[in-house]
């Protein structure tokens, strides 16, 4: 499973999503983008979702929104 997490760092949401990351030890599961620090990445983050929203956890090019939601899927995905 391929997972990337398109983010920067002053996003309250973002560092939200991160927390619960680093707290499970999954970092090293996931890719990071930083999108105000990648302009690459921030494109093709609008091309997936025709928006430059954040946090955005892509798994396996399926775009995953909201902070929640995101949190939400990793619980139930990687134990």
């Amino acid at each position: 499973m391929k997972l990337e997490l398109y983010h920067f760092n002053s996003c309250p949401y973002c560092v939200k999503v991160r927390n619960y990351i680093d707290k499970k030890g999954l970092k090293s599961k996931i890719t990071y983008y930083d999108t105000l620090q990648d302009d690459a990445a921030s494109e093709r983050l609008m091309k997936m979702n025709g928006d430059d929203q954040v946090p955005c956890l892509v798994i396996d090019g399926k775009p995953l929104l909201e902070s929640d939601d995101i949190i939400d899927w990793l619980k139930e995905n990687l134990k």
